[in-house]
């Protein structure tokens, strides 16, 4: 079985990660790609010989007779090009997050459901090899009750440049960045709770900063004009209804140390993890020790799509469904509205 796969948006991203995912898959027929630059366009579908080729992605979506559809715009774009899809019950890939608005999302998965489209978001750490082996050893029990995760991804100099800092095309900063991922991951581990309460805190420090010697990611479709109008640090502390908190921080742009990713700490009544390098913390024997699993690092890109694919082939639930993606989304909501407010919010 072969899917017909359409792409919309082939930003800096698509081009290094997921054209070369895709494009070796054997199970993958790449049929259209879409973006408003025309020259990146035909240098793309020239690269991997892709046979039609858009400016308009709901007119692809429209015309071409595809399988799924793999939506990597800036985050303001995601949801309508989603509906489209879902609307034709064409299965969907979305990159993170899920969209800016949660009442959009939610009506998108509603009419995805009603005619057996899959909906996968691109929550790509649940994907890490040391992710997946600390979330086996804590459905294990190995860590007891967990009642406390500090997860972190902190930049010095890392702002990207193009439409991540224009809230009109990203919805956020920092947060709706890279800080989805923290919190995706921790909130995957912890194995989706409710949440009961939250306190978030997001400003903008350093703005448009002029550092010299330094390089940033840069969006492959920049705003002719520089926008800067979101936060470049964001944390958060979210207490769930069983009782865990987990206390989020994430920056862009800081003046102080840079961490190499993602970076996590579990507390439990029996035993801690942390990673990176995934560490095991507990007593054998009433001996305190320090324990290092031993594997192999793996792509998680590779096997995000290998997932999805796989989903379709056999009519399952993905990892990351649609409606993770929003409950994701909502909370990241509920943080950016207590910062504004100064206060806790409840839920």
């Amino acid at each position: 079985m072969r899917f017909r796969v359409g792409i919309i948006g082939i930003g800096s991203i698509v081009e290094e990660v997921h054209l070369p995912v895709l494009a070796k898959r054997k199970d993958v027929i790449l049929a259209a790609v879409c973006d408003v630059n025309e020259e990146r366009l035909k240098e793309i579908s020239r690269k991997y010989a892709v046979p039609k080729s858009y400016r308009d992605g709901l007119e692809m979506i429209a015309r071409e007779k595809l399988d799924a559809v793999v939506i990597c715009t800036p985050n303001s774009a995601h949801i309508p090009y989603a509906a489209a899809a879902a609307a034709k019950g064409i299965h969907i890939f979305l990159e993170k997050p899920i969209g800016v608005n949660p009442q959009e999302a939610e009506d998108m998965i509603r009419t995805a459901g009603q005619n057996r489209a899959i909906v996968m978001v691109g929550m790509v750490s649940r994907f890490r090899r040391d992710v997946q082996i600390a979330k086996e050893y804590i459905e294990s029990g190995m860590p007891g009750d967990i009642y406390y995760v500090k997860a972190q991804l902190l930049r010095r100099r890392g702002t990207p440049k193009g439409w991540f800092t224009d809230r009109s095309f990203s919805g956020g900063g920092v947060l709706m960045d890279i800080g989805v991922h923290i919190l995706d991951a921790a909130w995957w581990l912890l194995g989706c709770p409710r949440p009961q309460r939250i306190s978030g805190h997001a400003v903008q420090a350093l703005g448009n900063y002029e550092t010299r010697f330094l390089s940033s990611w840069k969006s492959s479709g920049e705003t002719v004009k520089s926008v800067h109008d979101v936060e470049d640090f964001a944390a958060g502390w979210i207490r769930f209804e069983n009782g865990t908190v987990l206390a989020l921080e994430t920056s862009w742009a800081l003046n102080g140390k840079q961490d190499e990713g993602l970076s996590m700490q579990i507390y439990g009544t029996k035993g801690g993890i942390s990673l990176p390098p995934l560490t095991l913390y507990r007593e054998e024997r009433r001996i305190l020790s320090e324990i290092h699993p031993q594997f192999e690092e793996n792509h998680p890109y590779e096997e995000e799509f290998q997932h999805f694919f796989e989903c379709i082939r056999k009519g399952k639930t993905p990892v990351a469904d649609g409606v993770q993606g929003l409950r994701v989304l909502e909370m990241i909501r509920a943080l950016y509205e207590s910062a504004g407010q100064g206060r806790e919010l409840s839920l």
